[in-house]
């Protein structure tokens, strides 16, 4: 710059600088070590030198070039300049900063009109640029466009003093291995710059399509990012929480626990499976399982934490649930057999007694039983897996026999039991099932409505639908847990009544098997004190009468022909006393404690009947059936199953062995009955 303007005043030519105050000051010292009298050559109008930023200003004050502002201050000096020397040489930075400070269309812009005005007005003008203004521009696409508009480009002053053609090759060769490395770079980096786009926006999609709670926070407990689902747990939308402190969620007995976990963040360590409690933005309090891990920058240095949270509020209470269960269960379980124990006892030390105590620890084995049997039946019936024989009934002969079977209970209570069904009522249903629907019902009222009580039963038709609604004026049902009370392992704890006993597995029994017939089961209750009603809705008969599923056996009431019983048990105290059992039926009876002595007594002594236990030692029962089958006369005996599993699925497999029914332990002696009538008749 120096050379180029020096060589101009040394010639006698008007000179104008338009440059930055610390190239200025830079200039001049140069030029008047060239020995150059600038004060002269000011004071003769062929120096002029103008602040580039402020001349810039009033250029551009806005985004746009005032073009009245360049003709009065950079032409009009030209103009002079030239009117008054002839000759002017002229540079300027002006450009320069504009691309330094990012606006290269202005630049451009500005460029343009300096050419112009060099072809309208011929004289030198001279630019120059830090090549650090388009270091940021991809392909130097706007320094190609200014420099389109010089006739002479030159590179920098580096290369423009070498001297030799052999220096100047090598130099280029350094340039283009410089450029072909950087244009590497500058593709490996936006390379890699759209991996982490990539990577991020995937991210941010898990983020929000995830079913659990994300959450991000500063070291402060400000948070700063709020997912769908945080929103779906506590209430509040990304809006109302973002930038406001977590301590929001937490309620006040849980907020020092919260200082604790971002302490514990702060040193790097990181929380799984967390659980706490949270209020929801409508104040519901939620238990929640969460797991925080500390957010870190580049350098590893802990700047967050991310939380993920799930509702476990459900879940809690289902255990909770589970475990009042259990506890009733244990306690069911142990009444009865302690009153078996204690008749057992008192029948051995007291001969007058005996029958009593005997009739007392039959009824409290029947409880156990039942008790048992409703464990197996809400497990078969809840998961759907038992098989609906269904037929054409009148609604009015089920209620009876449900009656009937509640009678005792209701006389005890002192009830008063109001019927009201109309006796026309048919529904397509299986017998036993609807009524054990309509016994758990009549039960639950008896149980639950202080003695004395009034239990009202009506029945009656509503449009394709049969009504049967149970109603009491016992201890009612507490609002919060009128919804759960179909529910398994749900029982309204305020209303509980231990002494009246029971699992509270009942009424959930009731709605699946009503589901089951096509219909619904509902509950209401104006609360505690006063009372209760269920009803029961399934689907009214139409059409044809459904064809009913043959039965396993059919009832035979005839007098006990004396069969001959293999009973195979390793259970040696259950073996002996279903043995006593069938003797006093009149039965000949030989016991064998495993299957391979089965097999022998078999061959001794062919039986009519076979009781075979499934779970014995050497081989089970399945094996005792395939061998009994496959021998000489096994196809001509009655072969039974006598186990403990009565699952559908058990008694497939029983069936598939070869055996002729599956009775499940302990066995009534009515059932028994049933069997040996059937052995003897050859069916």
């Amino acid at each position: 710059m120096s050379r180029y303007l020096g060589a101009g005043l040394g010639a006698g030519d008007a000179v104008l600088a338009i440059v930055t105050r610390s190239h200025r000051e830079s200039l001049e010292g140069a030029l008047c070590a060239r020995g150059l009298d600038l004060e002269r050559a000011a004071a003769e109008g062929r120096y002029v030198a103008l602040d580039a930023e402020r001349t810039l200003g009033r250029l551009c004050p806005g985004d746009r070039l005032d073009a009245s502002a360049f003709e009065e201050i950079v032409e009009g000096a030209v103009a002079r300049a030239l009117d008054e020397h002839g000759a002017v040489r002229a540079f300027g930075e002006m450009v320069a900063l504009l691309a330094l400070q990012g606006r290269p269309e202005l630049a451009l812009e500005l460029e343009q009109r300096w050419s112009r005005c060099v072809r309208e007005r011929p004289f030198s003008l001279l630019c120059a640029y830090p090549l650090s203004a388009f270091a940021a521009e991809p392909g130097g696409h706007w320094l190609v466009h200014i420099c389109g508009e010089h006739s002479h480009v030159a590179p920098a002053e580096s290369f423009d003093q070498l001297h030799a053609r052999e220096e100047e090759l090598r130099a280029v060769a350094v340039f283009q291995q410089k450029v072909a490395s950087l244009e590497a770079e500058l593709a490996e980096r936006r390379l890699r710059g759209r991996s982490a786009e990539e990577a991020q926006a995937r991210l941010a999609a898990i983020v929000e399509s995830s079913d659990d709670a994300i959450v991000s926070k500063t070291l402060e407990g400000i948070v700063t990012s709020w997912n769908d689902a945080a929103q779906r747990l506590f209430g509040y939308a990304a809006a109302e929480i973002v930038g406001q402190p977590i301590t929001r969620l937490a309620p006040p007995e849980r907020r020092a626990e919260m200082s604790s976990i971002l302490e514990r963040i702060r040193r790097g360590e990181r929380l799984e499976h967390f659980e706490t409690e949270r209020v929801r933005k409508d104040g519901t309090l939620i238990h929640v399982s969460v797991t925080i891990s500390p957010i870190r920058d580049a350098d590893g240095r802990v700047i967050g934490a991310s939380k993920i949270a799930r509702n476990v509020t459900e879940r809690r209470r289902t255990e909770a649930a589970k475990d009042e269960f259990l506890a009733m269960l244990g306690h069911e379980l142990r009444n009865p057999l302690a009153a078996v124990q204690s008749a057992i006892s008192a029948a051995g030390l007291d001969d007058a007694r005996r029958a009593h105590a005997l009739e007392i620890a039959r009824r409290q084995a029947a409880q156990l039983r039942k008790l048992i049997d409703d464990l197996l039946d809400v497990t078969r019936v809840t998961h759907g897996k038992i098989g609906l024989r269904k037929q054409r009934l009148r609604l009015a002969v089920v209620v009876g026999r449900a009656v009937e079977a509640t009678r005792v209970l209701v006389e005890e209570r002192g009830h008063a039991l109001v019927l009201a069904v109309d006796p026309e009522l048919e529904v397509d249903a299986d017998a036993g099932r609807l009524e054990q629907v309509v016994v758990n019902v009549l039960v639950n009222a008896a149980k639950y409505t202080p003695p004395g009580g009034r239990i009202e039963l009506h029945a009656e038709r509503s449009g394709d639908e049969i009504r049967l609604r149970v109603r009491d004026n016992g201890i009612g049902i507490h609002p919060e847990a009128l919804p759960h009370v179909f529910e398994l392992f749900a029982q309204d704890e305020k209303s509980l009544d231990r002494a009246q006993g029971g699992l509270g597995i009942g009424l959930a029994l009731v709605r699946r098997i009503a589901e089951l017939h096509g219909g619904r089961a509902e509950a209401r209750s104006p609360g505690p004190g006063r009372g209760a009603e269920f009803a029961i809705r399934l689907p009214a008969a139409r059409g044809a009468e459904p064809e009913l599923a043959p039965p396993g056996f059919r009832r035979d009431m005839r007098p006990i022909a004396r069969v001959r019983v293999l009973l195979v048990e390793d259970n040696v105290d259950a073996a002996d006393s279903l043995a006593m059992v069938l003797e006093l039926l009149g039965q000949s009876v030989e016991i064998a404690y495993d299957g391979i002595s089965a097999l022998e007594a078999l061959q001794r002594n062919p039986p009519d009947l076979m009781l075979v236990d499934i779970g014995l030692p050497g081989i089970d029962g399945f094996e005792v059936a395939r061998r009994v089958r496959a021998g000489p006369g096994g196809r001509d005996l009655l072969l039974v199953a006598l186990t403990g599993y009565g699952r559908e699925q058990d008694r497939a497999r029983t069936r598939a062995v070869g055996f002729d029914e599956h009775l499940t332990k302990a066995v009534e002696t009515e059932t028994l009955r049933e069997i040996i009538a059937r052995a003897a008749s050859g069916a």
